[in-house]
Parts: C-alpha cells; structure tokens; sequence
C-alpha cells in the first residue's frame, strides 16, 4: 500500500483530495489528509465522508501568514509521520515539511499569477502538474530551466475530477427551499490572499446582488470573511428577511448541485466560475486579471463571462437578458482530460524510485555554544 499525505487549503482542493481518494483505494493508494481551518474545507471532507485532520488557520496580514505558517509546519511534523508521497495544490507549509523529510513532492497548480506561493513550493517540488492552456513559459519564472521537464501537462483544467463524475440530484436546492434556475449564486473574491493586491470588490458585489434581487431572482451569497458577511447583512438585510437572500451555513449543501440549478453563477475567484461554466450553467468571473484558464474554457465554448470593475453591471445584465438558462456542454467535457490518473500515475512512480538524496530530519545532534565578546 502506497502511502500518500495530501494538504488541503481551500474547499477546492477538498475536493482533489476526495476524488483522489475514492480513486486510488483501488489503485493501492492510500491517503492521510491534513487541511486548515479555513473557509468550507471542513464541511466539504464531511461531504465525502472522508477522515482527516485539521491543523491551523489562515493568516491575513504578511506577518501573521509568516507566523501561523511557521506554527503550523511544527504541528504537522507531530502529525504526519510515515507517508511514501507527498502531493497538495502548493500547500506552502506542507511542501516545506515533506522536503524537510526527504519524501517526493507532487505540486498540482494552476495559479500561475500567485506569485509568492509558487516561489516557496515549485521549486522543491519532484513534479509539477498543471494545465497546458498556461504557457510553459510561466512556469520558468519559478523553476530552474533544467528542471523544467518535471513539469506534466494535461489538457483540462482540476474541476473536471469532480465534474466527470457529478449527477445532480436537486438535493440542495431542496434544503434551501429555492427553484431551479430561479436563483444566482454569488461567490466573494480572495480578497485577502497573498496574490490578491486588486481592493475590496464587496460594494461592487453588493450592487450586483441588488441588480439580482429586484429581478425577482433569489440569491445565494458565501462569503468568505465575517467583515463581507455583515456588509451583505447590513446593505442587503431587508431581502434576508424576506427569504429572497441566504448565506448558507453548517448545511452541508453539494456547491456543484446548486451550480448546476442555478441561473447563474458569479464569483471573485475562479473555481465555482469553471465548475459552473463546465455544467452548463453561465458564469461570470470578476478576478481583475488575465487568467489563461478563463481564456481556455471560453475558447471551447463554455458559458463563461468576465468583467472588471464597473464593466460588470453591463455583463451581468446582458447575460441575464440573453435568456439562455442551461448549456449541454457534455461534448465539450468529454473532449477533455481529467488529471486524476496522471496524479495517481505520478505517484505511483515516485514512489517506486529510490530516495533522491533530499536532506532528510534525522539530523545529527550538535552543540551551539555562545561566547560573549568582552
């Protein structure tokens, strides 16, 4: 049995760690999960039944990401301590410890733009597995040119690992007592992660919803900051009373099951843009830089939108005029690769080679001795 430790950091690479997990038991694969305390990870594990342990939390300014991650990759060293494998999407802490120990490092990625994670992980990493729809030439910013070729391509993007093997049920529109394409879902941006430097976007969001709400729409809203949650509950609060607006919370509810009824899909990040896009239900993205991602997804066809700023009152408006309700994109998702058996390949790879000679933890006990100079 391989054994293989995955770090989950958001509810998106929840997600990976399940589909992975539910794949490789019959592959002789076995997975330990961390994760962080942050956000829907959590509620996503649970959604999978999957075990796992939580260790730490997010940092928010520079000095405090420094901090809690230095805090956190001592309280996984007491935790994870025999793994063959290490794979996580560029978990900082995690790919410091597993190179600490010597042990092969798988980093999935699809962030080119974030700057700093990538210069503290990529490097270190025995494999990199990214989309091909972002040039290579991104990649050479943070890996040595002659490690270059430890990168795999693959054509798709991550959410098809779990959007290939989704059915919905209407379960989760049942618990929120919505309709089908009767409501939008509204996704807050990262405002506070490292590579996010673009200003808060909530009073645009907020507009946005408003535009919604007096459509006669519903809106589901999660945030992903208590400050973001109280400005939806003060500048939005009357349409919360009136049960036309609903921050979910503790309900366990399948994000993709809701994408799927939903008329449409907004978002500040990328994640519930594409899984949307990728079932069929329209989307529009207001990350306020160029993503290669998008520019992929949109070129074969997929419902996909984007805008910045005050463009997005317009766009939001246009795609909620054109009348189009659903896309059968099941075509376009076939044609696709799902990156699940590269993983699991990579890993199984790996972990037949011999140690590569990485610095290991067992170090040799030394003596510091201080002088003072008189």
């Amino acid at each position: 049995m391989i054994k293989v430790w995955f770090d989950a950091l958001t509810a998106k690479q929840a997600r990976i760690a399940a589909v992975l997990s539910v794949v490789g038991r019959d592959e002789g694969v076995e997975f330990l999960i961390t994760c962080r305390r942050y956000d829907y990870v959590e509620e996503v594990l649970d959604m999978y039944n999957l075990r796992y342990v939580c260790i730490g939390q997010h940092g928010e300014s520079a000095r405090d990401k420094l901090v809690r991650g230095i805090e956190r990759q001592l309280a996984l060293l007491d935790v994870v301590r025999d793994f063959d494998v290490h794979v996580s999407l560029t978990s900082p802490d995690a790919i410091r410890v597993a190179f600490g120990l010597g042990k092969p490092i798988i980093a999935l990625t699809d962030t080119a733009h974030s700057y700093f994670v990538n210069k503290l992980t990529l490097p270190l990493a025995d494999v990199v597995v990214a989309p091909s729809a972002i040039p290579m030439s991104e990649w050479s910013r943070y890996i040595p040119s002659a490690e270059i070729d430890k990168v795999r391509a693959f054509n798709g993007i991550f959410e098809l690992m779990w959007i290939s093997r989704f059915k919905p049920t209407g379960e989760t529109i049942g618990k929120l007592g919505l309709r089908s394409r009767d409501f939008v879902v509204i996704r807050f941006e990262e405002a506070k992660a490292s590579y996010y430097g673009f200003g808060d976007k909530s009073k645009l969001l907020i507009r946005m919803a408003r535009n919604i709400l007096e459509r006669g729409y519903s809106v589901v809203v999660f945030p992903r900051y208590p400050y973001q949650e109280d400005l939806v509950k003060s500048e939005l609060g009357l349409f919360m009373r009136l049960g036309k607006l609903v921050i979910p919370r503790n309900a366990r509810l399948d994000g993709l099951d809701l994408a799927w009824h939903a008329r449409l899909v907004i978002t500040g990040g990328s994640t519930m843009a594409h899984e949307a896009a990728l079932l069929g239900t329209p989307a529009i993205s207001y990350f306020p830089q160029h993503y290669y991602l998008d520019d992929y997804l949109i070129s074969n066809g997929l419902p996909l939108y984007r805008c910045v700023d005050e463009d997005c009152m317009n766009v939001l408006n246009k795609v909620l005029d054109m009348g189009i309700e659903h896309v059968d994109t099941s075509s376009v998702v076939r044609s696709m690769e799902d990156p699940t058996r590269l993983i699991i390949s990579e890993i199984k790879r790996l972990s037949s080679q011999k140690p590569s000679g990485k610095i290991t933890a067992n170090y040799p006990r030394s003596i510091c001795v201080a002088q003072s100079i008189s």
